[in-house]
């Protein structure tokens, strides 16, 4: 299965929310795109601040877990500008959403073998 970065986002949206919703944050405004790596810039509601997020990272699936790795970007609020890992880990304790070194890995089963970029494309190939 091929996607295009609009069938991405959809896709990020859709399986990120619940973990998402618990902490109180929202995704209310996203932009993705694939180039050798995935590049998003987000308008993020927590609690009842706006944040802006802009990111990018390498996608894979692997031992059950979504895994975002090599993330470098930032979150500004206001005037302050965080990496946005370091965010992420202050903001999000759960058993399925750990964060280690530059990488999240969130624990979801899904029927995946294997998740590619190819040609400015994120390239699926299904369990059988």
């Amino acid at each position: 299965m091929i996607l295009t970065d609009h069938e991405v986002k959809t896709c990020l949206v859709y399986v990120l929310t619940p973990i998402l919703q618990k902490y109180s944050i929202e995704i209310k405004e996203a932009h993705l795109a694939i180039h050798d790596v995935i590049e998003l810039n987000a308008i993020v509601a927590y609690q009842d601040r706006i944040i802006d997020l802009a990111t990018t990272f390498t996608i894979g699936y692997k031992d059950h877990k979504l895994c975002f790795d090599n993330m470098k970007g930032k979150v500004e609020y206001l005037f302050l500008q965080l990496n946005v890992v370091s965010v992420l880990q202050q903001l999000i304790h759960d058993d399925h959403f750990v964060v280690h070194n530059n990488s999240c890995y969130y624990k979801i089963d899904l029927p995946i073998q294997e998740l590619t970029i190819e040609d400015e494309h994120l390239c699926i190939s299904l369990k059988e």
